[in-house]
């Protein structure tokens, strides 16, 4: 009984810590897949991992609305899209050159780990204190209400926009598709 108690007592102050290390470890090596995987459906389904994960941590900092908008938009809506995408494309027109590490690579992969640098450089060298203050019980409201009335402009506008780059997309694939059926 003695040992249940200590792990009781040790799981209550570490619980949320544990959480975060094991969304961390589901999402890195999902992103790693993202970038690194040369199949692309594998690739999107690895998107989704990443997007879930985010989502639960969105649950460990306490905000339910942002997790549950990301678990819709960008785990179902926007992996939905790319698969859709993806659907569209001809994948024996691609060409495998997966052995090969261009020079354009190795200055993009020079570019992203010193950009990294200094966003954590920036980031570390900031305090940021823990509010005590408690959440508001009508959050979800005040920004259904916000998004519905003050920035209802712009949440528009920002829906317009991704539909009218998915269409572009199943124009351009379907022009591609032409061209691969004339020839």
């Amino acid at each position: 009984m003695d040992q249940f108690e200590l792990l009781t007592n040790f799981m209550q102050g570490h619980l949320e810590s544990l959480a975060f290390y094991a969304l961390a470890i589901v999402a890195i090596p999902c992103a790693l897949g993202v970038i690194f995987d040369r199949v692309i459906i594998r690739s999107g389904f690895f998107l989704i991992g990443v997007f879930g994960s985010i989502s639960g941590l969105f649950l460990l900092l306490q905000a339910q609305f942002l997790a549950l908008a990301q678990l819709m938009i960008y785990a179902v809506g926007i992996t939905l899209v790319v698969v859709i995408a993806l659907m569209l494309t001809n994948p024996r027109a691609e060409k495998d050159n997966s052995s090969v590490i261009s020079k354009q690579g190795l200055t993009g992969l020079i570019v992203a780990v010193l950009f990294f640098m200094l966003i954590y450089l920036a980031l570390r060298s900031e305090s940021w204190p823990v509010s005590s203050l408690q959440m508001s019980v009508d959050n979800v409201k005040l920004i259904g209400v916000s998004l519905m009335t003050t920035y209802l402009l712009p949440f528009e506008f920002a829906s317009v926009l991704l539909l009218a780059a998915l269409i572009g997309a199943i124009l351009i694939a379907k022009k591609d598709m032409k061209k691969d059926m004339e020839v």
